[in-house]
């Protein structure tokens, strides 16, 4: 089963979302969502629980790069963004058995713009908490985060983000 997550539009994604209204040179185009990252950062502890930080529009990428923690990336394939209504958009970021297990060994860390793991630790289980989707220019557009979801290689993960503007 998919989670929802509803992602906020991002300081940046306002921006060139307003830009791609003046016409084909506008820097903003959901028709070609180029990719997302998720990681295991953005929580913190509350009552021994970890829960997951409120996301924030200022952000320009995912928290678990600028804290240098696992994340993955991955490229969006066209049938991966729907236009739900006029006003929401959504991205299917799935990750299969094989993707974001944070086993070295098995898929081995990628340069940051390259799909596949980075920052990986041998015999780490990755706790996903935040997911951003980026655009063509490659601007953090949309940013979400979520309850705790452990990866593993018996396991896909399936989160559909929607963006309402």
């Amino acid at each position: 089963m998919a989670l929802v997550i509803s992602a906020l539009l991002t300081t940046a994604g306002r921006a060139a979302l307003a830009k791609s209204f003046g016409g084909p040179t506008g820097g903003f185009s959901w028709s070609y969502g180029q990719f997302f990252k998720i990681g295991v950062a953005a929580h913190t502890e509350v009552s021994g629980v970890d829960e997951p930080l409120p996301p924030s529009a200022a952000y320009t990428d995912i928290q678990s790069v600028a804290s240098g923690v696992f994340w993955y990336r991955k490229t969006f394939q066209a049938a991966d963004i729907l236009f739900v209504s006029a006003a929401t958009i959504q991205f299917k970021c799935f990750l299969d058995l094989t993707e974001a297990n944070g086993n070295p060994l098995n898929e081995p860390d990628t340069g940051a713009s390259v799909d596949g793991p980075k920052n990986s630790v041998t015999g780490v289980t990755p706790v996903l908490y935040e997911l951003g989707i980026f655009d063509p220019q490659n601007q953090m557009v949309a940013y979400g985060t979520f309850p705790g979801e452990t990866k593993l290689s018996t396991k896909t993960l399936n989160h559909l983000v929607n963006i309402n503007f």
